[in-house]
């Protein structure tokens, strides 16, 4: 086919496009204009906002300032410490980040020696949890970016429609004949293009400006998320001389806490084969089935020598019994205290009855209870694995989710969050460590936060309040004026009102007494005293009143591997709001994992001073005082 023929059929084709579309009705002609019209100047707004983004956001414990950039590399400029650099996986968006100051405390006149030490722990805390959870700073990043994009694009695209309708309205409606005029004036159209063309410029230029790559890549990073990164000045010297041990503490941290998932899933399935009617330890993925056998065994005689002696309890509604334990001789004790995995010997010589058949037959709602996680990320997947193993229906953190509330430690809030399964609805009281900030990216995030008054969370009926201190890392202060003791004779009124709760979710135990005292609440739950105290239960005068206190040891929070046993424990309720059962699951410092058997409700006591906590893998060995904090 010759030249002039390929050009005759494309303006054949051309012109029966052009007739074919001034046969269209003047409505459809007008309907693809506009919406053409809105379509490239959605796209280009959008790449101008891309182009253009720009966030502060908390990187580790510093503020910091995030943009985009159209260099495919992310950077990070340290100032006189040097910069980092890596490929982006965005393509050719890229983010360049300019740290800030770490930000002090509101009063800097308190700041004392031990008030400094501990801060500058806490902002190691977060550099390590930077490296070793990088997704956690990204997600957020990400999402702030593109709602700052956004925003710039919709400021842009607005601005070009009042041009458009401004030119419109002049030309009194036909846009094409008034750019058709001013193209034809060659002063207009050269002012007009050369005022986009440096709009663009300005705009685009310095995002496409391409900088030289700086740094290199270092051995001493291999193995960390940053192995690709690209360092420069007086921090690829720092990254060189302590890389290594950020790289050997990231590797002993991420084994620890996949071998205690490993274990928390073996033991999870291992307790369900047999009915959660007794305590299951893994190690390194492993369970001793001869020393499960000797404990089922004694559980069962117990139950049968009971029935025959007639001296089986009956349960009382609600409290999830099943029968009295008869009294365990040396042997089944000894062999008891063997197969719980315990933290005391004595406090697992006797396996008692459980409440697994209860909760066969009348568990309806089944919630997971957390408190005192401290920002340790590992312990607050551990938490996601146990809500999906577990099947709940509600998370409850009962406080201190935070080391001290500040803005980056929101990641901490994002950790929990992320690591929950969808559909799981969120319950969280505030603690003495957590802030007005924690609360807000709480309920941005989906979750109800206890407010002092009773609210429906998934069927049951939750009462709650913020701590009433707050600590920081210059000490602790009344965070409203109130005391324990007053928030909990508030909260006690309140549960006695129209509406009662099923249970109260507070940091501090020091708010139960007037609780127990008024006895409208059936169900206590705090954290705070990083102890395990497990569960009693106090007559009230409307009724037993159960109280857990809980929480991880003082070593088992805030980074790496836990050097005391934490808790976290799972609740079954019946259909009533009512508790049928309760148990226990400890994460060991050696990794190993404990899924305790499920507990019923203890029987009341005649009052609080009587009542002792029920024994078990729940029970701490060293119990620390009720005033004692974190």
């Amino acid at each position: 086919m010759r030249p002039w023929q390929v050009r005759t059929a494309a303006g054949r084709a051309l012109s029966g496009l052009w007739l074919w579309w001034r046969g269209r009705s003047l409505g459809f002609r007008q309907a693809v204009r506009t919406l053409a019209l809105v379509v490239t100047t959605s796209l280009l707004s959008a790449l101008i906002g891309l182009a253009t983004a720009s966030v502060s956001s908390p990187l580790g414990p510093h503020e910091a300032t995030w943009s985009t950039t159209l260099d495919s590399r992310v950077t990070l400029d340290l100032g006189p410490l040097g910069m980092a650099s890596m490929d982006s996986p965005a393509g050719p968006l890229g983010v360049e980040v300019v740290l800030g100051e770490i930000p002090s405390a509101p009063d800097p006149a308190a700041a004392d020696s031990a008030s400094v030490g501990e801060s500058l722990s806490s902002d190691v805390a977060s550099y390590i949890s930077v490296i070793s959870h990088p997704e956690l700073t990204i997600e957020r990043v990400q999402h702030a970016l593109i709602h700052d994009a956004l925003r710039r694009a919709g400021v842009v695209e607005a601005l070009i429609l009042c041009a458009i309708t401004a030119i419109r309205m002049a030309g009194s409606g036909r846009l094409r004949d008034v750019l058709w005029l001013g193209a034809r004036r060659r002063p207009a159209a050269v002012i007009a293009s050369s005022v986009v063309v440096a709009t663009v410029a300005a705009l685009l230029v310095p995002a496409l400006r391409p900088d030289p790559v700086r740094g290199t890549t270092l051995p001493a990073l291999e193995g960390t998320p940053l192995a690709h990164a690209r360092l420069s000045g007086r921090i690829a010297d720092i990254a060189t001389a302590y890389g290594p041990r950020v790289t050997e503490f990231l590797e002993t941290n991420k084994t620890f806490y996949t071998t205690a998932e490993t274990n928390l899933r073996v033991a999870w399935e291992r307790s369900q084969e047999l009915g959660g009617a007794v305590h299951v330890k893994a190690a390194d993925g492993q369970v001793d089935d001869e020393a499960l056998a000797q404990q089922a065994a004694i559980v069962s005689a117990t139950a049968l020598s009971a029935l025959v002696a007639g001296s089986a309890s009956q349960p009382a509604p609600g409290d999830g019994a099943t029968t009295a334990p008869a009294a365990p001789t040396a042997s089944t004790a000894s062999t008891a205290s063997t197969a719980s995995g315990g933290p005391t010997a004595a406090a697992s010589a006797s396996p008692p009855l459980t409440g697994a058949a209860a909760v066969a037959s009348r568990a309806v709602t089944t919630a997971v209870l957390s408190t005192d996680l401290h920002c340790n990320l590992d312990v607050i997947s551990l938490a996601g694995t146990l809500n999906e193993l577990s099947g709940s229906d509600i998370h409850m953190d009962d406080g201190d989710l935070t080391m001290t509330g500040s803005n980056p430690e929101q990641v901490c809030v994002d950790a929990l969050s992320n690591a929950l399964p969808k559909g799981v609805d969120k319950v969280a009281t505030i603690g003495n460590h957590d802030s007005d900030s924690t609360a807000a990216r709480l309920r941005s995030q989906g979750w109800t936060v206890t407010d002092g008054t009773v609210q429906a969370v998934g069927p049951l009926r939750i009462l709650g309040d913020d701590d009433p201190d707050r600590t920081t890392a210059t000490g602790s202060r009344s965070r409203n004026g109130e005391s324990a003791a007053q928030v909990g004779q508030r909260l006690a009124s309140t549960s006695c009102g129209s509406t009662r709760p099923d249970l109260v979710l507070i940091h501090q135990p020091a708010t139960f007494e007037p609780l127990q005292s008024s006895g409208c609440a059936p169900l206590l739950l705090a954290g705070h005293v990083h102890a395990e105290r497990g569960m009693t239960t106090v007559q009230g005068p409307n009724g037993p009143v159960s109280a857990l206190i809980s929480g991880a040891g003082k070593g088992g929070t805030s980074l790496g591997a836990v050097t005391e046993d934490a808790y976290l424990h799972v609740m079954s309720f019946d259909a009533g709001g009512a508790l049928v059962a309760w148990r226990v699951i400890i994460l060991h410092p050696d990794s190993s994992v404990t899924v305790g058997a499920w507990r019923p409700v203890p029987p009341a006591q005649p009052s609080a001073a009587d009542a002792s906590p029920t024994t078990g893998p729940s029970q701490s060995p060293t119990p620390s005082s009720t005033g004692a904090q974190r």
